[in-house]
């Protein structure tokens, strides 16, 4: 056994289109997003193992992402990040902490900006 206590599983530049936006046009034409997770699970047993079951499988966390995305149009990207982070800390076994940002590449209405974001970190109780 090892003294590991919380590791960490990233899953970084999940593309999504939404209907999310400050504007009526960004919520009819829809927007592009991209999202980075940041999951705090407890490993041991994964890497003891060497299996799938015993982690956080990151095609469950992409695919959780992808379906709220559809489900449901928000005004603001925090909205949308607190929906995943809650989503995915509920919805998915194993998960200690989590965060989520939702980048809006280039927003527009600003000006030259490469991007905007919004992280949110959520713990289980």
């Amino acid at each position: 056994m090892t003294d590991r206590e919380v590791d960490r599983l990233l899953v970084s530049g999940i593309e999504l289109f939404g209907f999310h936006g400050a504007t009526e046009e960004e919520r009819q034409r829809g927007i592009r997003l991209v999202v980075d997770l940041d999951v705090a699970v407890t490993m041991e047993h994964a890497v003891e193992n060497d299996r799938v079951e015993d982690s956080v499988d990151y095609r469950e966390l992409v695919r959780t992402v992808r379906e709220i995305n559809r489900t449901r149009s928000y005004c603001l990207i925090e909205s949308l990040a607190d929906a995943l982070a809650d989503g995915l800390l509920t919805g998915i076994p194993g998960i200690e902490e989590i965060s989520v940002r939702v980048v809006k590449p280039q927003p527009t209405g600003i000006g030259k900006v490469a991007w905007a974001a919004a992280e949110v970190t959520r713990r289980r109780p």
